[in-house]
């Protein structure tokens, strides 16, 4: 079971606002004005000595428009950003209190992408949304019912190049064509940033019906096949598959009319890695799928989790403990794929505790991936 105190179990505690109507922010409409007016928060939370350590300098994001924090109904942070080695980070978490704009705040210049990025995100209620972050500095934050965002979205585990990285083309097959010329959301590419892989750009399927799209070089290639939960067209969720060939396939939701690869990011070579000592009916799906065992690394004041689980007996979620050189500052949600592309969640702790599930629970149990879950040591 979910420990006390997720936001799933807290839900009914909110006042969730009506509704709001469709707005255009989704693929196939057309662009909210930008926000104006500015709404100070308290600092995001003193560094501990992890944080100090690993040099992450959080900023404070300055919020509008009625959106608030949700460190102190969640503990799950104030929304701030950071710069490390030529990676934006966010975390924290936030609420609509009143009003209706979807805008959440304006990222400074540093912060801000050359491109317009749409990312998953973990809304209310075990939902999952997504952000929208432009190059103008404006965040989005959307769902379907837009009320599961203004009652919680989490900005954990967003990550993305600051503006002018240095990205590599990747060479389209099979039908499949960029979307940048007609969203600005960046040609397909991928940046490899102090050996980890960061994906970016925007496409879809022209014609055929293959899902192979590009094939990932060596330099850039996994040990083991990733299954992934990334945006697809107007808010639904698609599955990207990386295997260790470099073969990248898209499918699912609406990837053929547009598919986003912001904020997916993985290790080449991962050093340091550590195995999780799983629990509860917990195993690795390393042998069934080559998708790795469950384990994580810490490099440069990053956390980064890799590998995949199943649960062969039991009903609780909880399936490990993150030792304390790899634990958060708050509580984070975080999006992630499960059994046949169903969108599931990660949960972690600042006490460690790591758990995963999926509004079908048994999706959670038969397949949960935790590739491309990263966040900074403060998170």
């Amino acid at each position: 079971m979910r420990i006390t105190g997720s936001v799933s179990r807290m839900a009914a505690s909110l006042t969730v606002p009506v509704a709001l109507a469709a707005t255009g922010l989704l693929l196939g409409g057309g662009v909210a004005t930008a926000a104006t007016a500015a709404r100070g928060l308290p600092e995001h939370p003193a560094a501990t000595a992890d944080v100090m350590a690993s040099h992450v300098t959080w900023h404070k994001l300055s919020l509008l428009h009625g959106w608030v924090s949700g460190e102190s109904t969640y503990g799950t942070g104030n929304p701030a950003w950071a710069v490390k080695g030529g990676v934006v980070y966010l975390s924290g978490s936030v609420i609509q209190r009143s009003g209706t704009n979807q805008v959440v705040a304006v990222l400074p210049p540093a912060a801000r992408p050359t491109r317009v990025l749409w990312i998953s995100v973990y809304t209310l209620d075990d939902s999952h949304g997504f952000v929208t972050i432009y190059p103008t500095g404006e965040l989005y934050a959307t769902a379907t019912p837009q009320s599961n965002a203004r009652g919680y979205t989490s900005l954990a585990g967003i990550s993305y190049p600051v503006g002018g990285t240095k990205a590599h083309k990747l060479v389209l097959r099979n039908g499949w064509k960029s979307s940048q010329s007609q969203w600005n959301s960046g040609d397909p590419a991928y940046s490899l940033i102090n050996g980890v892989v960061h994906l970016s750009g925007s496409l879809h399927r022209a014609s055929g019906s293959n899902r192979l799209f590009a094939i990932l070089p060596p330099g850039a290639r996994s040990a083991h096949v990733l299954y992934l939960s990334v945006y697809t067209y107007r808010g639904s969720t698609g599955v990207l598959k990386i295997a260790t060939n470099g073969d990248m396939s898209m499918y699912l939701g609406r990837a053929t009319a547009y598919t986003s690869l912001a904020s997916i990011t993985f290790p080449v070579h991962v050093t340091g890695s550590h195995q999780l000592a799983l629990i509860d009916g917990w195993k690795s799906s390393q042998s069934e799928y080559n998708s790795g065992n469950p384990s994580y690394s810490v490099s440069g004041g990053i956390v980064y989790l890799s590998g995949s689980l199943h649960q062969v007996s039991g009903s609780d979620d909880a399936f490990a403990t993150l030792p304390a050189a790899a634990r958060p500052a708050h509580e984070l949600y975080i999006s992630t794929y499960t059994l046949d592309g169903a969108v599931g969640t990660v949960f972690i702790s600042p006490a460690g505790t790591m758990e995963v599930y999926a509004p079908d629970y048994t999706d959670a149990q038969d397949y949960s991936s935790l590739a491309s879950i990263s966040y900074p040591l403060g998170s």
